[in-house]
């Protein structure tokens, strides 16, 4: 008889959220950016939490430098003992993404100075892919279905990856913030790729969202 139901709720999940990744959801402040104060909801379409100097000029910025991206997590960090070789791979994925978003607009730089944007990046948490186990997964990705079923009654994703950031953007010579976000995205997918790929989708939803950002920012 369990048979008989589980693909009656594989193809209500499938009419109901469908194949795309999971949303933004609301962000843990963790300290990386200090004061968060001037942060505000970001809505629809954008970082849970926002901030933007009215006074900036970002047209006047045609370059930009990274610092190293890092890893802050809290101390009550479900995952704070994550194998720091895992750590590394993911911030040198996600630093490689922002660069590759924003290269064919801005020149890349290694020192502050005139026209230069200072761009500062922290992983304020990151959890693994964990897909549910059964004894029929053999007959349906079972993982899968129940994390959809959760996904519409809760908003959470049960199995799926997710990973939180928060992005600083400071003039470089004088340190003045010019825009900041925080945000965090969870998987909405069946995850068979790997457990992290639900993580590195989030790094690639960002850079591309923060080079959209920018283009906004300088009116085009």
């Amino acid at each position: 008889m369990q048979r008989l139901k589980l693909p009656t709720i594989f193809l209500f999940c499938l009419l109901v959220v469908g194949c795309a990744p999971g949303g933004m959801h609301g962000a843990e402040k963790t300290g990386f950016l200090g004061d968060y104060s001037m942060l505000k909801d970001g809505g629809s379409n954008r970082a849970a939490l926002t901030y933007r100097n009215p006074n900036a000029n970002f047209k006047a910025y045609n370059k930009i430098m990274f610092d190293r991206v890092i890893v802050s997590l809290s101390d009550d960090a479900d995952y704070k003992g994550i194998d720091p070789a895992i750590l590394k791979e993911l911030t040198d994925y996600y630093q490689n993404a922002l660069l590759n978003a924003v290269k064919s607009r801005f020149e890349i730089v290694d020192q502050p100075g005139v026209e230069v944007l200072r761009v500062r990046v922290a992983i304020t948490d990151v959890k693994p892919s964990k897909p549910v186990a059964n004894t029929m997964s053999t007959l349906l990705p079972v993982g899968w279905v129940v994390s959809s079923v959760t996904k519409v009654a809760s908003g959470d994703n049960l199995g799926t990856g997710e990973a939180t950031t928060e992005i600083d953007v400071l003039d470089s010579l004088t340190s003045v913030r010019l825009a900041a976000a925080v945000d965090r995205r969870q998987g909405g997918k069946a995850v068979f790729e790997g457990k992290w790929s639900d993580t590195k989708e989030a790094f690639d939803y960002w850079a591309v969202r923060f080079r959209q950002h920018l283009d906004e920012l300088r009116g085009e």
